[in-house]
């Protein structure tokens, strides 16, 4: 049997500082590669997330530039209707752009006819009793030429309706029509406030919305794709925040619906809305 001879001290030592630069020169690798991944992964993770930004500017722009258009014959956020000889007849205007900001509503008229205004929400249980308590009496002043009226449709109501944004789709369906079929607007507003359906419900789906828009005679196809794309419903989002921000129609809790105004003063107390026109006449 042979004997190995065993390793001299020297040897050792030359052996260990070998084995330490061997380890050296792996960690320096290993620290190049986690720094080459580290480097490359970030650079991965920044163009994704431009990705992702662009997408979503894009998206915004291009909602913003088709759905935040303004519809026809509402050019100050409102449909205004004018009358004389037992007749009312709506007042048509050019589209708002989406760059564009509604102009004021009148708040007087020049033939001394009486400015009403009405902000209402068609999901709103107050704005139908006003409806069915006034209505009918502030037209009458409008056939007669002692009145004009100007109706803006917005959406406050949307919490009351179970997350459907049932508030919301009335108002794009109240913007199509008056885009599409402005003299129909006061029979399909009447509609949606007799078939008005109750708080804490989810309100109307887009058929029955369909239904009542057709009931009050607004048809045709133009109006049947405004109502299943919602094609206004950036101009909702945007008017309603217009509305609800400005100081003048605030209550003493905030802004609410109906608001009504008479020659740009708000009415405080609805009861007296007919009073008011008659006493702005004179």
């Amino acid at each position: 049997m042979t004997n190995t001879p065993r390793p001299t001290k020297n040897e050792r030592r030359a052996h260990a500082r070998d084995l330490a630069r061997e380890r050296a020169a792996a960690e320096k690798r290993r620290k190049r590669r986690n720094k080459w991944f580290l480097q490359g992964g970030i650079g991965l993770g920044i163009v994704a997330i431009a990705a992702i930004v662009a997408i979503v500017v894009v998206n915004v722009n291009n909602a913003n530039t088709v759905s935040a258009t303004g519809p026809k014959n509402m050019a100050t956020g409102a449909i205004q209707f004018t009358g004389g000889d037992g007749k009312v007849t709506p007042v048509t205007t050019k589209a708002v752009t989406a760059k564009g900001t509604p102009s004021a509503i009148p708040t007087s008229n020049s033939d001394g006819a009486v400015a009403v205004t009405e902000y209402v929400d068609w999901a709103c249980p107050v704005c139908k009793q006003f409806e069915a308590a006034y209505a009918d009496q502030i037209l009458d002043k409008v056939k007669s030429g002692d009145a004009t009226l100007a109706i803006q449709p917005v959406s406050i109501l949307d919490r009351s309706y179970q997350s459907s944004r049932y508030a919301s789709r009335a108002a794009n369906a109240a913007m199509c029509v008056a885009n599409y079929a402005p003299d129909k607007f006061l029979d399909v507003q009447t509609q949606f406030f007799d078939n008005q359906p109750e708080e804490g419900t989810k309100g109307l789906t887009n058929a029955e919305i369909a239904k009542l828009v057709k009931a009050g005679g607004a048809t045709g196809s133009n109006v049947s794709e405004c109502l299943s794309s919602e094609q206004f419903k950036g101009w909702v989002t945007r008017s309603t925040s217009l509305v609800t921000s400005d100081p003048d129609l605030q209550g003493t809790q905030g802004f609410g619906t109906p608001t009504i105004l008479v020659n740009g003063k708000k009415v405080d107390t609805l009861t007296n809305v007919i009073t008011e026109i008659d006493a702005a006449a004179k």
